[in-house]
C-alpha cells in the first residue's frame, strides 16, 4: 500500500511539472521548453504504467499477460525521455552560445511614437495622461491591451474616453466588478495569463508607488524585474506610471534600472496630419468648421471623420466644441507647435 502511495504522489509530481513546463511553452515558445514537456509527458505515461501495474500485482496470475505487455510498454518507452532530455540539454547548449554569437538576426519591431516590443518603460509623473495616450494609441492600432489602474475604471473612461479595453482597478475594497485585490502575486498571475494569448502586447499599469506602499518597495522592484523579462520574452509592451515625489531617489533609481525612460515623441499618421492642417487653416481665418463640412471637403466617410478626430482629441491636437445643435473643431496648442 506504501508503495502504491508513493507511485500515486510521483505520478502527480510529473502531471504538475508538465503543466508548467506546457505553461512556459505557451509563454516563450522556447524549443527548451518544449523537449522538456514531451520529456515529462513521457515520464508521466512512464509513471502512470507503473502506477496501473501494482493493481494487477494482486493477482498476478490472472493478469501476468497484462502485466507483462505493460513492462513492455514501459521499457520501449525509456530511450524517448533520454531522447527528450538529450535534445533540450543540446538546445541549452545553442541558446547558451547564441546569446554570445547571435545565430539569427534579433527581433525588432517598432510601435507607433518610437514605442519598441520587448521595452518595459516607466511614465514618472504626477498624472499618468501620457501613459494612457499612448497605450490607448497602441489599442487602436489593434494591440491587445489590458490596463491596471488605482483610478476607478468609470472615472478612467470618462477622462480618457477608454472602450473595449479590459480595465481592472486595483483596491482593497473588493467591491464591484473587474476588481483586484493590491497583491503582486495577483497581479503576476493576471499579466502571465493575459500575455499567453497570440498577438501584439501592452499593459499599462497606473501608481507603481500604490503597489509600493501595500507590498514594500523590495517585492515590488523584484515585480519590476520580472515583469521586464516577461515582457522582453514575449515581445510585448509595458508601460509603469510612477508619481517620483512618492519614493526616495535611490528607491527611484533602482527602477529606472529595470525600465525604459519613456519619452514621448510627437508623431501623427498623414491620414491624421490631413485632418489637423485643415483645422488650422479654416481657424486662422477665425471659421470653426463642423464635422459635415470636414467631411465633404476631404471626401471622407462620417465614421472615418469621427474615428480620426477622436484620436486627434484624445492626444491633445483638437478639441470638440458644442455650438449650438452642432460640434466645431479648434485646433490645440500642440496642435498648432505640430504643424508649424
Amino acid at each position: 500500500m506504501i508503495i502504491v502511495v508513493l507511485k500515486f504522489f510521483i505520478t502527480a509530481n510529473f502531471l504538475l511539472s508538465l503543466v508548467y513546463a506546457a505553461k512556459n511553452y505557451r509563454i516563450t515558445k522556447s524549443h527548451v521548453w518544449l523537449f522538456l514537456s514531451m520529456s515529462l509527458g513521457t515520464a508521466l505515461v512512464l509513471s502512470l504504467i507503473r502506477l496501473v501495474k501494482e493493481f494487477f500485482y494482486f493477482d498476478y496470475e490472472e493478469f501476468e499477460s497484462i502485466i507483462i505487455v505493460l513492462e513492455l510498454v514501459k521499457i520501449n518507452l525509456i530511450p524517448f525521455v533520454t531522447a527528450f532530455l538529450l535534445a533540450a540539454a543540446i538546445t541549452i547548449s545553442r541558446e547558451r552560445l547564441s546569446s554570445v554569437l547571435p545565430l539569427e538576426k534579433p527581433e525588432r519591431g517598432e510601435l507607433i511614437q518610437g514605442v519598441e516590443r520587448g521595452k518595459t518603460y516607466l511614465v514618472k509623473e504626477e498624472t499618468p495622461r501620457k501613459g494612457v495616450e499612448t497605450f490607448l494609441d497602441l489599442v487602436s492600432h489593434g494591440v491587445r491591451g489590458l490596463g491596471i489602474l488605482r483610478t476607478h475604471p468609470d472615472e478612467a473612461r470618462r477622462e480618457y474616453a477608454i472602450k473595449d479595453v479590459p480595465i481592472l482597478w486595483m483596491s482593497r475594497l473588493q467591491m464591484g466588478e473587474n476588481v483586484i485585490y493590491p497583491s503582486i502575486k495577483v497581479i503576476e498571475q493576471i499579466i502571465e495569463e493575459f500575455l499567453e494569448y497570440r498577438g501584439s502586447h501592452i499593459i499599462f499599469l497606473e501608481r507603481l508607488d500604490y503597489l509600493i506602499s501595500q507590498e514594500g518597495f523590495e517585492k515590488t522592484l523584484q515585480f519590476v524585474q520580472k515583469l521586464s523579462s516577461l515582457i522582453y520574452i514575449t515581445k510585448s509592451v509595458a508601460i509603469l506610471h510612477i508619481d517620483p515625489l512618492t519614493i526616495t531617489e535611490r528607491e527611484l533609481l533602482l527602477i529606472e534600472k529595470e525600465t525604459e525612460s519613456f519619452e514621448k515623441k510627437e508623431y501623427i499618421e498623414e491620414e491624421l496630419a490631413e485632418i489637423l492642417r485643415y483645422v488650422y487653416e479654416h481657424n486662422r481665418r477665425g471659421i470653426k468648421p463642423n464635422l459635415k463640412t470636414l467631411t465633404k471637403d476631404l471626401q471622407l466617410s462620417r465614421n472615418t471623420a469621427r474615428k480620426r478626430i477622436n484620436s486627434l482629441r484624445l492626444r491633445n491636437f483638437l478639441v470638440v466644441k458644442d455650438k449650438g445643435r452642432e460640434k466645431v473643431l479648434k485646433i490645440t496648442r500642440m496642435g498648432e507647435d505640430l504643424i508649424e
